[in-house]
């Protein structure tokens, strides 16, 4: 399984949680976590900034 949250391996034996994502239209998902709180993967939210001469 992969984590959610960090999108790191979640190592067999490892405790994980199991968060349900009911859906708004759809019949939703469950996603798995490390059970210890991990560090969120980043994510670019804007654009890269680019400097013309």
């Amino acid at each position: 399984m992969i984590c959610a949250r960090c999108n790191k391996l979640i190592q067999p034996g490892e405790k994980a949680e199991t968060i349900t994502n009911p859906g708004a239209t759809a019949a939703g998902a469950d996603i798995e976590i490390h059970a210890v709180p991990c560090r969120p993967a980043p994510q670019q939210t804007a654009p890269e900034q680019r400097w013309s001469d």
